[in-house]
């Protein structure tokens, strides 16, 4: 049944919407082209339900006996508990270049008294064995092309990782603690993920999953040229999109991404950031320097010793309030600052600058000799609340030299 409140009775999709429809009417009502698809991103991620193993499983098994699609080479069923150690054979064999589509449920806790859990897309880590990439979804459902020929194996991590190999950054009794479960399923194509999830879409859909994921990948979206996932956290254009003249949007549902553009220039006395930023929505309305609320958007810079300093918009901390990361993997690590407080200024283009030499000096006081990246975050684990800024005219000026435009 389609959604919208003039077409009742109609049919526009398996998931009652017409993506071509809907974005002409966002047009219409005054949103440019790139805004208007946003929406239509966001409104997708937001259907994809929750369900337990059984309603997953179960459900996606009765559509694909009911489509007998030949698109489909198999459907398979698989379990990641959080005793177990990277990198569990998955029981898929993939040619490279063959894609293969996950359907994923479950819960990574990280406290269940406090009700505080992560979503299994965001852990959920897919490679052929012992290659690189790695594949994370960063969402409930996501769709993997082999990077070589081989079998498949799956891993948890919450930016436990140490390298883009895939190596535990953290003891493997302590990792083996974790309370999870992530379960789902894999639809492997013979062909394009595309055809075989429309075949698929013709006799019904599981609560939406499918529809969305199809949607997801004939989204636009698209990382900016220059700028590539920080190897812990996938995803890329779930979160991060190129929205034309240098514009980028951060938005994170459930989720977090970190987007890197090197750089490589000196660290000296008045090397200045600055950036200007609109920020419709707070993915926080508490305070960002606990674990329970530690969901925000920021912009970064990373120097050679592997420290880093992230400037962000904060829901009611005072403006220069500077901590570190409440992550305990990142408590080593990074640095926050808040450079923007409160709600008033939501919805306006502002400029912001910041003498990133003198902030490394007054709060990481280490060894830096260079700024190796600029970052752009987008984080909303914590709370599972969304967050929405758009930045713009990124650049790193030093005196006598050219501005870097990032």
């Amino acid at each position: 049944m389609c959604g919208l409140l003039d077409h009742a009775g109609c049919s526009h999709g398996a998931d009652g919407l017409n993506r071509r429809y809907l974005l002409k009417r966002l047009v219409a009502l005054g949103l440019t082209v790139p805004l208007a698809t946003l929406v239509l991103d966001r409104r997708a991620m937001a259907a994809i339900g929750f369900l337990d193993r059984t309603e997953l499983v179960d459900g996606v098994t009765a559509l694909v006996a009911k489509a007998k699609s030949p698109e489909l080479r198999e459907a398979h069923v698989f379990d990641l508990v959080g005793s177990e150690l990277p990198w569990k054979d998955l029981g898929i064999t993939l040619a490279k270049g063959q894609e293969v589509t996950f359907l994923i449920g479950g819960r990574v806790w990280l406290a269940r008294d406090q009700d505080l859990w992560v979503e299994p897309g965001v852990a959920f880590h897919v490679r052929t064995r012992g290659t690189r990439p790695m594949f994370n979804p960063m969402s409930n459902t996501g769709t993997m092309t082999a990077a070589a020929d081989g079998p498949l194996e799956m891993a948890r991590s919450l930016v436990e990782f140490q390298d883009a190999g895939g190596e535990l950054a953290v003891p493997k009794d302590e990792y083996a603690k974790a309370d999870a479960h992530i379960y789902g399923v894999a639809l492997v194509w013979r062909g394009s993920a595309i055809a075989g999830l429309t075949s698929l879409l013709s006799h019904g859909d599981v609560d939406g999953i499918l529809g969305a994921e199809l949607a997801r990948i004939q989204s636009p979206r698209k990382l900016p040229a220059g700028w590539h996932n920080f190897f812990m956290l996938g995803g890329g254009p779930v979160i991060f999109n190129d929205i034309g003249n240098g514009a980028i949007s951060v938005e994170p549902l459930k989720n977090a991404g970190i987007l890197q553009r090197p750089v490589g220039i000196e660290l000296k006395p008045q090397t200045r950031l600055s950036w200007r930023w609109i920020v419709e929505e707070l993915p926080s309305r508490l305070p960002e320097n606990q674990l329970t609320s530690h969901d925000y958007l920021s912009i970064a810079a990373e120097f050679d010793d592997g420290q880093d300093l992230t400037y962000f918009w904060s829901s009611s901390l005072p403006i220069g309030t500077a901590f570190r990361c409440p992550i305990p993997r990142w408590t080593p690590l990074e640095s926050h600052m808040a450079v923007r407080s409160g709600l008033a200024d939501l919805g306006k283009w502002v400029s912001d600058e910041r003498d990133i030499h003198a902030d490394y000096k007054e709060h990481i006081g280490g060894a830096a000799k260079s700024v190796v990246n600029v970052w752009l975050l987008g984080v909303s684990l914590f709370q599972r609340r969304s967050g929405s800024c758009r930045f713009a005219n990124i650049q790193i000026t030093q005196p006598g030299a050219e501005p870097l435009k990032l």
